[in-house]
């Protein structure tokens, strides 16, 4: 499971260099929170249940950032407004469930 998180981590940062500038700032993001659900599994503060929950959360976001791509091949700012508050929410579980006591 972890490798396959990294290697999601690996194209994330590979798609982070080839997109435009205004839309930059959604893939920094998506690298970030993937890194943090690694570094939650590898530390313990997730258990397995929480990341792979996480994982399918942070995919499906990604998902949606790739069609609205699809379109004409960058995000306006309207669809940008939409997915900054989903990788604000998704921001807020990883901390809820990063800090919630709970151990591998």
């Amino acid at each position: 499971m972890v490798k396959s998180i990294s290697l999601a981590v690996v194209a994330v940062v590979g798609l982070m260099a080839a997109t435009p500038a205004e839309a930059a700032r959604a893939d920094r993001r998506q690298a970030n929170q993937q890194a943090r659900i690694v570094q939650g599994v590898n530390s313990g503060e997730l258990t397995k249940r929480e990341a792979v929950r996480l994982e399918a959360q942070h995919v499906a976001l990604q998902r949606e950032i790739r069609q609205d791509r699809a379109d004409d091949g960058h995000l306006d700012a309207a669809e940008r407004a939409k997915i900054e508050r989903q990788q604000d929410r998704l921001n807020r579980r990883i901390s809820v469930q990063k800090h919630d006591a709970q151990s591998r």
